[in-house]
């Protein structure tokens, strides 16, 4: 008589993760970074589906108890790519918080900014993956708005609500409407052709002068 089968192994679970609750880690040998730089290589090489944390791990190299005392999860640590390459366009001041100098100087700013951000080599390829797999995988649309797209309309909605607010551009309108509109009058017609690698077919400064003329009105055109 056969002995029955063995019944098929458990799928592979995290390591533990070690008590650090009072014990901050300083990441002194960088390991962080490496472990960011990996994952975004085989992001962008194989997918937010392909990449398993298993193939970061040798990538980075780091053993696996390490990766996931840095990244409980594969959502978090493409959160975490997504933020880092965000970073540079968030994290210093995007535009002042209040209704000083000249409005249409600020925003020429605001967009120089914004189009080198877009040509860091990292942002359209990682955006690119976002859209593709979004739809089985909400996570990564919802770390790419965090991260970037909401604190960046944020922004420059608060700067606008200040110009409303001392009387410089008329009462009653939207902020957050007129910064997303404001942004899509950008976008347009010089991002989007990036993003689907076709040409850009408007001149930048033209679309830049008339998206300002567009938020700020005739009291503002140049």
């Amino acid at each position: 008589m056969s002995s029955p089968a063995s019944p098929p192994p458990a799928p592979e679970a995290p390591p533990p993760a070690a008590d650090t609750a009072t014990r901050p880690r300083r990441d002194t040998r960088g390991t962080t970074a490496r472990i960011r730089a990996a994952a975004r290589r085989l992001f962008l090489e194989k997918g937010y589906e392909g990449t398993s944390m298993d193939a970061v791990a040798a990538a980075a190299p780091v053993s696996k108890r390490t990766l996931y005392q840095h990244f409980p999860g594969k959502a978090d640590l493409f959160g975490a790519v997504i933020d880092e390459a965000w970073s540079h366009f968030t994290r210093a001041p995007l535009i002042p918080s209040e209704a000083t100098g000249d409005p249409r100087a600020v925003l020429r700013a605001y967009v120089a900014r914004l189009t080198e951000h877009w040509a860091r080599p990292d942002v359209i390829p990682l955006l690119r993956l976002v859209i593709a797999e979004a739809p089985r995988f909400p996570e990564l649309s919802k770390a790419y708005f965090a991260a970037g797209k909401e604190p960046a309309v944020k922004g420059l909605a608060a700067y606008l609500a200040a110009l409303v607010a001392e009387g410089r551009l008329p009462a009653g309108r939207d902020p957050q409407l007129m910064a997303a509109q404001f942004l899509g009058a950008i976008k347009e017609p010089l991002f989007w052709p990036r993003v689907l690698g076709v040409p850009v077919a408007f001149d930048a400064t033209e679309a830049v002068e008339r998206a300002i003329d567009g938020v700020l009105g005739q009291a503002w055109a140049s």
